[in-house]
């Protein structure tokens, strides 16, 4: 009943710290890594945690991201610190950790690699990383795809949104940080 407590706390503050846009997106999180959760066998209460934290930050200052950043024990590789875009999942770890007392490994990871992914993330980093991209309010070609795969197969749900990212990316003539890249090949292989 705690964990309970704490998350509806947490969806709480979340909703004081996001537009209702975002916070819309974040919800839709929820709700589909719950049910992604239900349908792989993996905490429900660690995927609702992760997903009502991963875009707590997303909308902060950039002198605030550094503030929390500096005080944080993640670290930015010198791609991400030249891409203020990538800040937010290392930043809403730490407020994970040092604000809300998440300890679970697991679960500061899953905030931490929802958007680039990782080539070693654990299942409940690819459930996060999937879900963000396919909860209800998104509306692209393709992700319906991506959602009936998501239930069937997580590993290959993850090598379709590094896919779709990169050349999103590409088409947009924007930077691929090579994490993404990374996670892309390394799912590739294994999702298949």
């Amino acid at each position: 009943m705690k964990a309970e407590r704490n998350i509806q706390s947490i969806q709480n503050w979340v909703k004081t710290q996001v537009s209702p846009r975002r916070f819309k997106h974040i919800s839709g999180v929820a709700k589909t890594a719950k049910l992604l959760a239900i349908h792989h066998g993996l905490s429900v209460t660690n995927a609702v945690l992760a997903a009502w934290l991963h875009d707590c930050a997303k909308e902060l200052p950039k002198s605030e991201m550094k503030s929390w950043l500096r005080k944080s024990r993640f670290r930015l590789d010198d791609e991400e610190r030249e891409m203020p875009g990538l800040w937010h999942p290392h930043v809403a770890a730490s407020i994970a950790l040092n604000k809300w007392s998440v300890r679970d490994l697991g679960v500061l990871e899953a905030i931490r690699c929802h958007t680039l992914g990782h080539p070693r993330m654990g299942s409940l980093a690819q459930l996060i990383f999937v879900a963000d991209f396919i909860e209800p309010g998104r509306k692209f070609q393709g992700v319906d795809q991506v959602r009936l795969t998501a239930k069937k197969n997580l590993t290959k749900a993850v090598s379709m949104k590094a896919s779709m990212t990169i050349t999103f990316l590409f088409e947009k003539r924007m930077i691929i940080h090579p994490r993404l890249l990374e996670t892309w090949n390394i799912f590739l292989k294994v999702g298949v």
